[in-house]
This record gives structure tokens, sequence and C-alpha cells, in this order.
């Protein structure tokens, strides 16, 4: 039934990779368009995977908990790591919420951003700010959250720094960078932590 919910993640991680390897070399209104219509079609599917999924039956009143892709990676004895997709009532709101403000971001950009030197960049970073957001809503264990939320951070200091001629731009990436890194090593040692006395990652 969401099995269509794998291009939801794919759509902005692919439209990443092209612009980052190929945008340069198209013109602005080319990468606008490809970045702005991938995020198009993924809030047309987040709104349509909204509502399938609160238009099932509930359990006991409870909406059910759907996980339509699950991957393991990397096994290591009991604990593995895995990558997947997760639909709850949490999960689903907030997919219409990061794309619709993603798309919002990326139709208004295509004119505010219109003339700007690494105007193609820009789209390529705003594509993978967005999948990682996505991938941190629709984490199916705590390790996947982690590896999105650097994700998220990464693109961050990439979007901060976007004006790189610029010091101050520099200085308040480098200083977002550190401070979310030095929290995130701590929340990195708590996953270890929990997955070394349980043997999983997961949110149950």
């Amino acid at each position: 039934m969401f099995s269509y919910t794998i291009f939801i993640m794919l759509l902005p991680l692919l439209s990443f990779i092209i612009l980052g390897l190929a945008g340069m070399k198209m013109q602005h209104k080319v990468a606008g368009l490809i970045g702005t219509c991938s995020l198009a079609i993924v809030t047309v599917l987040s709104y349509l995977c909204a509502f399938q999924y609160f238009s099932l039956d509930r359990v006991e009143g409870v909406y059910q908990t759907f996980v339509p892709y699950n991957f393991t990676w990397l096994p290591l004895g009991n604990l593995h790591f895995d990558l997947g997709i997760l639909l709850d009532p949490i999960s689903v709101m907030m997919l219409i919420v990061i794309s619709t403000v993603s798309l919002m971001v990326h139709i208004y950009s295509f004119g505010y951003m219109h003339g700007e030197k690494g105007f193609q960049r820009y789209y390529a970073f705003l594509s993978l700010f967005t999948m990682s957001m996505l991938g941190l809503v629709l984490a199916t264990n705590i390790f996947q959250m982690y590896m999105f939320w650097e994700l998220v951070g990464v693109s961050s200091y990439l979007l901060i720094g976007f004006y790189y001629p610029l010091k101050p731009a520099i200085a308040a990436s480098k200083k977002a960078f550190i401070v979310t890194r030095f929290a995130d090593m701590f929340f990195l040692i708590g996953i270890l932590t929990f997955g070394y006395f349980t043997d999983s990652f997961s949110f149950s």
C-alpha cells in the first residue's frame, strides 16, 4: 500500500546528486526546476500517504504503525544496523510539514536567488537538507535517526556557509557545526550504550 513512500526519500537524493555533479553545467532555470519539481512530487506523495494512512481503520482507537521498507545493511551478531521507512501518526504529519515548507522554500528561492553565483549549488544543498529531514522523521530506529540528524547538521553547515567568500558566513557556519557536533557526540554515546545493553536500536 505504501510502497511509493520510497520515492519520498529517493527524489530529493536524486536531485542532490544530479545538481551536485552536473548542476554547474545547467542554466539556473533548469537547476531550479529540477529541485522544485522533485519536491513538488514529494509533496504530492506525502499528502497521498497522509490521506491513505488516516483513512485506515484504527485498532482499539489507535492508528497502526507500518514499515513498508526495512533493510539490514550492517549485521553485528545480535545487533544490526537497519535503514527503513516507518509510518505512524507523528511521522506522517511531519511528512506534510516538511514537504510543504520545503516546497515553499524551493519556490520562493527560485526568484530570490536568481542570478546568484552558485545558484545550482544552493539547490543541491537544499535538496540534501530536505532529504535529511525526511529521513530523520521516517527512521525505523534510533541509529538511523542519528545518521540523518548528522546529515541535517552537515547540510545546515553548507547552507549557512553558502556565501563562503564572506567571513561572517564562514564563521557562522563553523560555529553552528562545532556546537551541534559537541552535543551529537553525547547523543551517539547514548545510542551506542543503549544498543550495547539491549542488542537493539529499535524504538520499540
